[in-house]
């Protein structure tokens, strides 16, 4: 949790190097800071250096130590050691296209590619997160109880009868709704940094919701903020419409699991519309900084909130161990023989 928390203070840092024009604070050099280690005392430069210090002397580590963790406790686990390999993988990558980002002085492009990758990163370590607090390997399982599997207690007498467990017809489609929102709220996040990495693109439509007094854009800068808010309305429906649908999911399962996903849920809501009046303030309000910061903040919180709430959704249980939509298994030995009767 260590690593997804600070992660997500890396995202919103580096929000505030691009919202407060700090990207070139060292002058365009890395990993140097204007010729030097320690940066000179300038706002511009304390901002981009934080964020570079925060990312090598914080983040980095902790994504290591959790790599190395998962190497040690739960190496069989494909659900835990395959994303957290894959998140070393993303930190190696984020660190070199964060160099290049710099170097190249900021294209918009490679900015957007830079927290298109952060913002997959941070999912990747909600999936370690989330598969390590649901998921027991066979030797901790080994004479424990069935309170300390971590399983759902709901679907596990299914599997000790040799019965199929009837999760998929009793969630009522509700897994791959949240993992359709999740990944329709990280393409919102792509769209709105296709616009801060457009020049000129973020003031093309000082109104909202109409954009400069009129529903349909009429040049391709506005063409590209209105699309932003299309997609973002889209989105919205579908998320507040997964997150109705979530607390029904969460209550049927209180006692198995069911909390975290009403809790989620609900502050996906919150940090939702939330996110929309800030984005509508900071319209109204001439794109101040600070308002900015929040909005990048708050968009990152919905997309780590239902990044979590899918996860957790798509844990299942069968007669052989706990597998994320019978991909990631916890025995890492393949598909699970068919139960004794079973056709």
């Amino acid at each position: 949790m260590a690593s997804v928390f600070t992660t997500f203070a890396l995202i919103v840092l580096g929000g505030v190097v691009r919202v407060t024009g700090s990207g070139l604070g060292c002058g365009g050099e890395w990993p140097l800071c204007e010729g030097s280690l320690i940066p000179p005392l300038t706002k511009e430069d304390i901002i981009e250096y934080s964020h570079r210090l925060v990312a090598s002397a914080i983040v980095g580590p902790l994504i290591l130590i959790t790599f190395l963790l998962a190497v040690i406790r739960y190496r069989k686990v494909r659900s835990v050691i395959i994303p957290s390999t894959a998140a070393v993988v993303m930190l190696l990558a984020q660190g070199g296209l964060g160099g290049v980002t710099v170097l190249t002085e900021l294209p918009g492009h490679v900015v957007a590619a830079h927290l298109a990758l952060a913002q997959a990163l941070f999912g990747c370590l909600i999936l370690v997160a989330v598969a390590a607090y649901r998921v027991r390997t066979p030797q901790m399982v080994s004479g424990a109880g069935e309170q300390d599997t971590g399983l759902m207690p709901s679907e596990a007498p299914a599997a000790e009868s040799g019965e199929e467990p009837t999760t998929r017809t009793r969630s009522g489609g509700f897994p791959r709704l949240a993992a359709f929102a999740a990944v329709a709220t990280y393409v919102m996040l792509l769209s709105g940094a296709y616009v801060t990495a457009t020049p000129g693109a973020l003031a093309a439509c000082p109104q909202w919701p109409l954009c400069g007094g009129n529903l349909w854009p009429s040049t391709e800068l506005q063409f590209i903020h209105m699309l932003h808010r299309v997609v973002a309305a889209l989105v919205g429906i579908v998320i507040i419409y997964t997150m109705f649908r979530a607390f029904k999911f969460g209550i049927e399962r209180i006692s198995s699991g069911g909390m975290a996903i009403l809790l989620l849920s609900g502050f996906a809501s919150a940090f939702f519309l939330t996110q929309v009046i800030i984005g509508a303030a900071a319209i109204w309000s001439d794109f101040p900084v600070t308002l900015r910061a929040y909005h990048i903040a708050l968009a990152t919180a919905v997309w780590g909130t239902m990044a979590a709430v899918a996860l957790l959704s798509n844990f299942k249980v069968d007669n052989s161990g706990v597998v994320i939509r019978e991909v990631l298994r916890v025995d890492g030995e393949g598909p699970a023989a068919a139960p004794a009767g079973t056709p």
